[in-house]
């Protein structure tokens, strides 16, 4: 029988912290001296803060793949997660040859390639065979601020779980960098959906939908109801333990996770 193993995808909107957090748990892991690996899947990233054991670089050349068709910057992009799905098995293979208990996979910071195209999702898909899986969806603060920012992030947060059917926390990043009033605005809106949907009836969004706005409630009342939306911070610490206990929770008891 195979060895079970614990897959965690990292997912976000460019610049949401998906590789610091990355990063950040691999030391966590570490520091429990707990079998863990890393999967860059981003083939064009110049520099990461870790030292990946799989990376797809090593199997697309991005810039070879844009000379040889002429792509701009987006274009190569697209391409590389379509030639990483035709290859994936080389990545599934070296799971397998690894046999690592826990797995963190750096997403492509460009949300929709993973998310949105059919090769993205195959590739979770194989990443995710034979593990129990799950993924962290990060909120950039900076892009949260506002009461329409704040909830189109938590409508495409949504949207990303149901493409790739992972099982999904949701965290705020970055929480140590924004103000100490405006994460607590943040944490109203969380605490109170009914106060985020004033503010979006004043700024006039939700009056072009009143079922929206409803919508929006509901699926804030979900996050409160799970405690899945976490502020976190990658560069102190903040909630990192926290947000582990929210995927122990998922996986069900573990306790060597505290030992």
């Amino acid at each position: 029988m195979a060895k079970r193993y614990y897959t965690i995808f990292m997912l976000g909107t460019a610049g949401s912290g998906k590789t610091v957090l990355t990063k950040t748990m691999l030391d966590w892991f570490n520091e429990k001296k707990l079998d863990v690996i890393t999967l860059n899947l981003d083939a064009g990233v110049r520099r990461l803060p870790y030292n990946p054991d799989i990376d797809v670089r090593d199997i697309v050349n991005i810039d070879n793949l844009t000379d040889k068709l002429d792509l701009g910057p987006n274009g190569a992009m697209i391409a590389s997660m379509d030639l990483i799905a035709t290859k994936i098995d080389t990545v599934r293979d070296e799971i397998d040859y690894i046999k690592p208990e826990y797995l963190l996979v750096d997403t492509p910071g460009q949300i929709e390639l993973f998310a949105y195209r059919s090769s993205g999702r195959l590739v979770s898909s194989v990443i995710a065979e034979g593990s129990q899986p799950a993924s962290i969806f990060l909120i950039d603060p900076s892009l949260a601020l506002r009461p329409e920012g704040f909830s189109s992030i938590l409508l495409l947060s949504v949207s990303v779980a149901f493409q790739l059917a992972l099982p999904q926390i949701t965290a705020i990043s970055k929480s140590d960098i924004i103000e100490k009033e405006q994460m607590e605005h943040l944490e109203n809106w969380i605490d109170s959906p009914e106060s985020l949907v004033t503010d979006l009836q004043r700024s006039g969004i939700v009056s072009l939908s009143q079922q929206l706005g409803m919508s929006i409630i509901d699926i804030l009342q979900q996050f409160k109801s799970t405690g899945d939306l976490l502020p976190i911070s990658s560069n102190t610490g903040y909630n990192i333990d926290t947000l582990i206990a929210l995927l122990e929770r998922d996986w069900g008891e573990r306790d060597d996770f505290y030992e």
